[in-house]
């Protein structure tokens, strides 16, 4: 064989190596992606894991069938930094859901992100199908449903600053409102000049309180027990009794008495100072007492200008208000009554009464409060603190298999100014309403989400401290940086 054949056979031998070797390596790369993306896992590295999520929500995306859309919509100034952390929280969050969504094989969880201002025709399509097209939301959808969350939401806070990261909680009770096939009938009772859910008065509305459980799927509806036919509708899942200013009749009364008892229904009474509600014989049949007292602190921590109070003082073991005394977080409420347990209610082995919200341990509860020349503590004459202001009440059902049923269930306020317009978003008030709905209605899957607390790292640095810093960015390092730089220049040459 002549050496130009050699040559010729040497070339096409290699051309054929070297092609080969591309697609191996092609391949190689391709087979890596696919495996990739088909096969990983995410690890939550943070601190306090705050984008884990719990066995409860990872239960609840195993059992999707439908798809649900996650669609944030981001704003303008995306270089505020504070707005910033907020994104990087929710996309590591959504990152999250949808990565359980994925290697469950459940029905899928499509992020979407839009800026509302650059993404005008996107915009549009958010106002169409949901009528909303502000910036900062999240907008849960699947199946003709959806709920929209403010990043507020997302945050447990204490006056300015952020102390917990409730996202998982906010997020899971979004999907479980979209992808559930019916939400829960919360009937208002109305016919005593109680607080209206339609009103937008602002001290004595409702009607944010309504369009906040109306995005999380609960159907309000309004009921009338004052007529002679009345009763309780089969579909109530819940009463709320917000503030009456004037009595029940007896008849109406025995109507609740009957709904807890034989129907171990739900009920939430909201009551205020000053008012005869004639509902002393339901609460005693049920442990609670509510006396017409008014709640006064002289604590500078615990009374706000304009006679409001915070209340700071929680169960740590209830499930309402755990990630309260956990958080150390706080309730506004205005003008409020005790309402405590009642030592002298007949002694009923199924009965359960715990007080969950109170005062500080210089609240007490003034009995002569209409009477200005009397206002101050008198031992043996008012109710000494703390004084409890929430109380719950729930009665167990046995079987005859000797097995403890769930009963009915009372939750006691002894104000119902904690929900009216302006005070529905201050400190934890709709927190602390929400999580009385989820326990009344035994969503306690919900409440056993906990928020994460935020952790700050704080360094603490004096002034001479500081300058040696800054010298030490400005002068030291750029200065190594020269002298090794020299001393490769110096080994290149030598």
């Amino acid at each position: 064989m002549s050496q130009l054949e050699n040559y010729k056979l040497s070339r096409w031998v290699h051309r054929f190596h070297s092609t080969i070797q591309f697609i191996l390596v092609v391949t190689l790369f391709l087979g890596l992606n696919i495996l990739s993306l088909t096969h990983f896992k995410r690890y939550d590295i943070t601190e306090d894991r705050r984008y884990a999520l719990s066995p409860e929500t990872i239960s609840y995306i195993q059992e999707l069938d439908e798809k649900v859309r996650i669609i944030v919509t981001e704003s303008a100034d995306l270089n505020d930094p504070e707005l910033g952390t907020r994104y990087l929280d929710i996309k590591n969050l959504v990152k999250e859901y949808e990565y359980i969504a994925k290697i469950h094989g459940a029905g899928p969880i499509e992020p979407e992100y839009i800026n509302v201002y650059q993404q005008r025709r996107l915009a549009q399509e958010l106002v169409d199908e949901f009528g909303v097209s502000q910036p900062n939301l999240i907008i849960f959808a699947s199946e003709g449903k959806h709920r929209a969350i403010e990043l507020d939401e997302l945050y447990e806070s204490e006056g300015l600053e952020k102390t917990a990261f409730r996202g998982e909680q906010v997020f899971t009770s979004a999907l479980l409102d979209v992808t559930s096939p019916k939400g829960n009938t919360i009937y208002f009772l109305e016919g005593h000049g109680e607080r209206d859910i339609q009103s937008v008065d602002p001290i004595a509305g409702l009607s944010q309180l309504a369009q906040q459980l109306e995005q999380r799927n609960f159907e309000l509806r309004t009921l009338n027990l004052t007529g002679a036919d009345a009763r309780v509708p089969d579909d109530a899942d819940l009463l709320v009794l917000a503030g009456p200013r004037q009595p029940l009749l007896a008849r109406e009364v025995t109507i609740l008495k009957d709904y807890l008892n034989d129907k171990a229904g739900r009920l939430i009474v909201m009551i205020d100072p000053a008012v005869n509600n004639n509902l002393g014989d339901l609460f005693y049949q049920w442990g609670v007492l509510a006396e017409d007292m008014l709640v006064l602190d002289r604590g500078p921590d615990y009374n706000m200008n304009g006679g409001d109070l915070l209340l700071r003082r929680f169960d740590p073991d209830h499930p309402i208000t755990k990630s309260f005394a956990a958080n150390s977080l706080s309730v506004l409420v205005g003008l409020s009554r005790p309402v405590r347990m009642d030592i002298g209610a007949p002694v009923d082995d199924r009965l359960y009464v715990n007080p969950i919200v109170g005062g500080s341990g210089t609240s007490w509860g003034e009995r002569f409060y209409r009477d200005e020349t009397q206002i101050g503590y008198q031992e043996n004459v008012d109710l000494p603190g703390p004084v409890s202001v929430v109380v719950v009440s729930e009665r167990s059902i046995s079987s005859d298999l000797g097995i403890d049923i769930p009963g009915g269930r009372l939750v006691v306020f002894g104000t119902s100014e904690l929900i009216t317009n302006n005070r529905l978003k201050v400190l934890g008030n709709f927190t602390l309403f929400l999580n009385t709905l989820n326990w009344a209605l035994n969503r306690n899957n919900l409440l056993a989400i906990s928020p994460k607390p935020i952790e700050k790292l704080h360094i603490t640095l004096s002034q001479e401290e500081m300058n040696k810093l800054q010298l030490a960015i400005l002068l030291i390092m750029p200065g190594c940086s020269i002298l090794f730089g020299t001393f490769v220049y110096w080994l290149r040459r030598n």
